[in-house]
């Protein structure tokens, strides 16, 4: 009852041709609604379900990074290496001065990297983009290029988180492209059982699907 139809539309950010100052504003607020709407404490949570010590030595490879953030987060991580993926070039480059994760071009569908070559490989906020079926491949991917697992996390389609950013848009606190793109990307969105049903079509040997607040899905596949 809760949850609206999904409609697959792009999104401007997306787009090759996205204004350099409205591309940055956006951004910068998806930076924002990491720090201050739990992205950031969701992909930690998660994985720490998968690496429970953050001494060890890791390598992790996450996909549609965009600035880099949250790979920039896992500050307290001394063994890390963090390898950010994204098929926008501008993007990796906006605020690289101040990251240590090294950048990647490439399509997360064809990654350039060898088997096992990275520990983990997360996504976040990146699933809704595709259909099921180039999440499937997607996650195939990550899984030949992971030791250990995937790690994915996105918002649940829902039309609590959509109100939300449709009560931001309408009274301006985010950027041009924001005000279009949130609402977009939730109903773009995936919820847990259609997440869960996605997972199921790639080869792991154990797949867990949970919630995680807020309105947030996390999807684990073990090697």
């Amino acid at each position: 009852m809760l949850t609206p139809k999904r409609i697959d539309a792009p999104e401007l950010l997306d787009e090759h041709d996205a204004p350099r100052a409205d591309m940055e504003r956006s951004l910068r607020d998806l930076r924002r609604f990491n720090r201050y709407f739990g992205g950031i404490g969701v992909y930690r949570r998660l994985l720490r379900r998968m690496v429970p010590r953050r001494h060890d030595r890791l390598a992790i490879i996450d996909l549609g990074s965009g600035s880099t953030d949250l790979l920039d987060s896992l500050r307290d991580y001394a063994n890390l290496l963090p390898v950010g993926v994204d098929f926008k070039i501008d993007h990796l480059l906006y605020l690289r001065d101040r990251s240590r994760t090294r950048r990647v071009v490439a399509d997360a569908r064809y990654l350039p990297f060898r088997n096992g070559a990275a520990d983990i490989v997360t996504s976040a906020h990146f699933f809704h983009h595709f259909t099921p079926e180039e999440n499937t491949a997607i996650l195939g991917e990550a899984m030949r290029v992971a030791r250990r697992g995937v790690i994915v996390n996105d918002t649940r389609r829902h039309y609590i988180p959509l109100a939300v950013v449709q009560t931001m848009a309408a009274f301006r606190i985010v950027g041009r492209i924001t005000r279009s793109d949130a609402p977009g990307s939730i109903r773009r969105g995936y919820t847990l059982a259609e997440a869960r049903e996605i997972a199921t079509g790639v080869r792991a040997s154990r797949v867990e699907a949970i919630r995680a607040w807020p309105f947030r899905f996390g999807l684990l596949l073990w090697k």
